[in-house]
């Protein structure tokens, strides 16, 4: 029995809450996480998101009633979210330049391959021990990225350049590269570091076509309904078995 089909015995709406919710806490997480990686930096702020994916999941494995349920759902939301801002970040400024791309779009596919993981463990697991497994992927995280390095380019931020000396000397290896990516990080960061309004953007052409490009597209990625077919995709592939299989019995009879 799938999960939206436990929940679904017992209240009809629920599990149109159980699967929706989940985005709310995302927009809450993107709102933490943005102020969160320039306040603590980077890596804290990954080391961070264990904590509601932790207690999220464990709601989930506990709990029997709806809002006990949805509770659970949120908090993982919110890791979600504050994930999707500070991966990116962390990789595309720690990774080096010729490989940055490839590992920035490595993110969503690693998300995808994550998705099809869980289907493929709900063939034999059922989806209270499909949150147990949840429990663990945020502790396994933590650990990963308790023995990573922080953002260079954040130490820069902060003022603390003997610590991003020290940090690409670790990540890039002790030689005279490390130093000559360090002053070109410098002169990108003193560049950019300037914050710049959304009625200053919007009145700059330059800024402001790629700005509502970007937005475009990730509104037109949400439009697409994906979210929807992710959380339906069980539902979805029954009521199609189903259908395939009243239309071959009124075919045979």
């Amino acid at each position: 029995m799938t999960a939206l089909e436990g929940i679904m015995h017992n209240n009809e709406y629920a599990a149109s809450w159980f699967g929706s919710v989940v985005t709310v806490g995302a927009m809450l997480g993107c709102v933490v996480a943005s102020s969160l990686v320039e306040w603590s930096g980077r890596r804290r702020t990954l080391m961070a998101t264990a904590v509601p994916f932790f207690f999220g999941w464990i709601v989930i494995v506990v709990g029997n009633d709806i809002g006990v349920l949805c509770l659970g759902r949120l908090l993982t939301g919110v890791s979600c979210g504050m994930v999707c801002v500070a991966a990116p970040l962390y990789v595309t400024e720690t990774a080096p330049r010729e490989l940055r791309g490839t590992l920035g779009a490595g993110i969503q596919l690693l998300i995808t391959i994550g998705i099809l993981m869980v289907y493929c463990l709900g063939l034999i697991l059922s989806w209270r021990d499909l949150a147990v497994v949840g429990v663990a992927a945020p502790v396994i995280g933590l650990l990963l990225t308790w023995q990573s390095v922080e953002s260079p380019r954040w130490l820069l931020s902060v003022g603390r350049r003997t610590d991003a000396v020290d940090v690409l000397a670790r990540l890039r290896g002790p030689s005279a590269i490390g130093e000559n990516e360090l002053c070109e990080m410098e002169k990108t960061y003193a560049e950019t570091s300037d914050h710049a309004s959304l009625a200053e953007i919007i009145s700059h052409s330059e800024l402001a076509r790629p700005f509502v490009v970007a937005l475009g597209v990730m509104a037109l990625q949400q439009c697409t309904g994906i979210n929807t077919v992710v959380f339906y995709t069980v539902s979805i592939f029954q009521v199609d078995e189903l259908t395939h299989l009243v239309l071959r019995l009124q075919s045979e009879s």
